[in-house]
């Protein structure tokens, strides 16, 4: 098998303990050299629905949540790029010759992948790793070379944290949303009153 880097890419608004229990078990179960933690700058499929937090702020929460992590590289190469987030763009950026690249995404990405920009180009390129629940059978995903990345259950997502976090800015606790997202990230929420209402 060639050497292997990893690109775990997201919107990341904002991080939290799903995302870094993805991001922990792909390193694990991949055998990558790295695992590039990549911000998305303008995710075309997301923007179009809701406000999305400014990208300098979710780069920093993600270099907060992940950047003394032995492995992980935080990137802000889509940022950098700026205009609408293309996978594919990110991917040939990375790319180095004998390097196999391993895009790493979650179920529901999986399941919509083929409808990427320029996702037949993606396919020929990457491996896809799809991280399912522990118990849940391997992912298959038609047209793309696949392999699994096996994570115990754990109970968060984005809208949900920042459903927690309005509810603390108005009525002043929220708990649970502090046992979904790393303190540093919490800290750095509150200094710059980000998800109130």
């Amino acid at each position: 098998m060639p050497p292997r880097q990893a690109i775990f890419g997201g919107t990341f608004d904002p991080p939290h303990a799903g995302h870094i229990a993805a991001a922990v078990c792909a390193q694990d179960q991949l055998d990558a050299g790295v695992l590039h933690i990549i911000v998305a700058n303008d995710p075309w499929q997301k923007s179009a629905e809701r406000e999305l937090t400014p990208a300098h702020h979710r780069l920093a929460m993600v270099r907060l949540a992940f950047g003394d992590v032995d492995g992980m590289e935080v990137s802000d190469v889509e940022i950098q790029r700026g205009g609408p987030t293309y996978t594919i763009d990110t991917v040939l950026e990375l790319e180095r010759p004998g390097i196999e690249s391993v895009l790493v995404v979650g179920p529901a990405a999986a399941s919509g992948v083929s409808t990427w920009h320029r996702a037949a180009e993606l396919a020929q390129r990457v491996r896809l790793a799809v991280v399912v629940p522990v118990g849940q059978p391997p992912a298959d995903v038609e047209g793309w070379r696949t392999e699994t990345v096996f994570m115990d259950p754990v109970e968060a997502s984005a809208t949900l944290v920042r459903e927690l976090l309005a509810q603390r800015a108005l009525h002043g606790d929220a708990p649970g949303a502090a046992r979904l997202v790393p303190p540093a990230v919490m800290s750095y929420i509150d200094e710059h009153t980000l998800y109130s209402p």
